[in-house]
């Protein structure tokens, strides 16, 4: 008989502790996976919220302008940007370019004004890509490049007292430095998740904007957006060698360089992730090892008998190895059946989390079927039972027949 089958028998007629230790490991594998697919959904959620609400795969400007060197606004603009887009736009994983104008100002009702971060942008292009256009709370989104409107966040308008149809104007300083002002009608009231930005935020047209800073065509900077996150880094830098070798000396930075809010919520996730992990190995290695200790005490004579019919040592360790193994596989098995379970039922609870500090509503609880939780909480699970089970099978193994069969 072979030790694979010998130890699955040991494990089927010990049904108690075996389903007992098995238990114990189903409920550790699946606390494993459904805080790992509950983790790799947040921060897909982020990583995707974060590029479609503004800042694209990549974006394309020059370096005092990403560094924010420039007193004067569009002081480090770029020019010939239709050579710029044309580059661009024959790479085959460039699905949009998005030039944008970068400033600030105030925006005043005529009775108050209070400063803003505005955005000129592309109306249609930033339709077709971005979320943006489609979270608004009232009102309709820019609709042409030459359009005089502005999109309010929902905290800026509140702060103006002002709704959609309403007459604003905007002041902003141009790259020589003359305070300039035009009039714009509010089109829309953009529904801002953070509060911060929400009482800040201000999107118009990119020819408004031109005209407001009198930027002669200049802009901030040029975002794309690829086919895929996954070449972010590869599309970047070969963008960057096609612009050098057109004579342009800019930077190309991708997303995870810009987005520092996610950088961070990343690593608090993975910190947390990885002590809630330790945290419940420990666990389930402390109440396996009591169980596979006991298991292995109870059989002391079965031992003995065994060596004395001329069983190796080695194989007596192998054995109770094996079921470890076994109790291991079988567990995570189950935990991976009581994990998917539980992944349906609350994927259709309709739970909404709290709005997180900073944030202006919460969001729908949903847990994601990630595989490399699965495959971490398999090998986890099965270190933690192969570790719990050699100790125990170590000292057994040891053991001389004589004390082996005089064991009470």
């Amino acid at each position: 008989m072979s030790l694979l089958a010998f130890a699955f028998r040991n494990v089927a007629r010990n049904r108690r502790r075996s389903l007992l230790t098995g238990g114990v490991v189903a409920f550790g594998f699946a606390a494993f996976a459904l805080a790992g697919g509950f983790m790799a959904q947040s921060l897909e959620g982020l990583r995707e919220g974060t590029i479609r609400n503004g800042i694209g795969h990549l974006q394309i400007a020059r370096a005092e302008e990403f560094r924010g060197g420039g007193d004067a606004t569009l002081e480090h603009g770029l020019t010939r940007v239709p050579e710029i887009e044309r580059i661009l736009r024959a790479d085959a994983e460039v699905v949009e370019v998005l030039p944008r104008i970068e400033f600030v100002g105030l925006v005043s009702n005529g009775n108050r004004s209070v400063p803003f971060l505005g955005s000129g942008v592309h109306p249609t292009r930033e339709t077709r890509t971005m979320d943006l256009p489609r979270v608004l709370a009232a009102g309709r989104w820019l609709e042409g490049r030459e359009e005089r409107g502005v999109v309010l966040g929902a905290g800026l308008a509140a702060a103006l007292s002002v709704g959609a149809d309403d007459t604003v104007t905007l002041l902003a300083t141009t790259a020589d430095g003359t305070l300039n002002a035009v009039d714009a009608h509010v089109t829309g009231l953009a529904d801002i998740p953070i509060r911060e930005l929400s009482e800040r935020f201000l999107a118009t047209s990119i020819g408004l904007a031109d005209e407001l800073l009198s930027a002669s065509g200049r802009v901030s900077r040029v975002v794309v957006v690829l086919g895929s996150v996954s070449d972010s880094r590869a599309a970047g830098e070969r963008l960057d060698a096609r612009l050098r070798q057109a004579g342009f000396e800019l930077e190309v930075r991708t997303w995870e360089d810009l987005a520092v809010f996610y950088r961070q919520v990343r690593l608090l996730y993975l910190g947390i992730f990885g002590f809630l992990g330790a945290v419940l190995v420990a666990v389930v290695l402390l109440a396996t090892a009591n169980t596979m200790t006991m298991a292995v005490a109870e059989r002391t004579r079965e031992v003995g008998i065994l060596r004395a019919l001329g069983t190796r040592p080695r194989r007596i360790l192998g054995m109770f190895l094996a079921e470890g193994a076994w109790l291991g596989a079988l567990g995570c098995a189950a935990g991976a059946l009581l994990s998917l379970l539980l992944t349906a039922i609350l994927n259709r609870s309709g739970i909404e989390l709290p709005a997180p500090p900073g944030a202006t509503h919460g969001m729908l609880l949903h847990v994601r079927v990630y595989v490399a939780a699965y495959a971490s909480g398999a090998l986890a699970m099965l270190a933690t039972l192969l570790l719990a089970s050699f100790l125990p099978a170590r000292r057994a193994s040891r053991m001389t027949i004589v004390e082996a069969l005089a064991h009470v």
